[in-house]
């Protein structure tokens, strides 16, 4: 438990138990000095909006039979094989993505669904 919390006083200094330190000062921007004009200004700051935290991943406990397993796993060896870094996981994203965003996809699947459980 001790060594917890020396690890995290030595990541948070300045949170220490019981005592109590003085804010250090901020560092002070200084104007680049312009003794050399063939140095150019550094580049202007990108105005990026913030990252979105990733969303939490679940378990997707289910069965499939093992020829369409053998599919998924086959087509994403064929896009790690082209360079990318593809995983089974990432693959079944996009799957239920388009899933969910195309009408014309669900129209389709439901289509067969009703067929082969008639």
């Amino acid at each position: 438990m001790s060594s917890i919390r020396k690890m995290m006083g030595q990541a948070e200094p300045e949170q220490e138990t019981g005592t109590t330190r003085a804010a250090r000062p901020a560092p002070v921007a200084r104007p680049r000095e312009q003794s050399n004009p063939s140095v150019p200004d550094a580049p202007r700051r990108l105005n990026l909006p913030p990252v979105a935290p990733p969303e939490e991943r679940k378990p997707l406990s289910t069965r499939v039979k093992p020829s369409l397993k053998k599919v998924l796993e086959d087509y994403t060896k064929e896009i790690r094989d082209a360079g990318f870094n593809a995983t089974q996981e990432m693959v079944l994203d996009v799957l239920l993505r388009e899933l969910r965003d195309s009408d014309e996809l669900r129209e389709r699947v439901a289509s067969v669904l009703v067929t082969e459980l008639r």
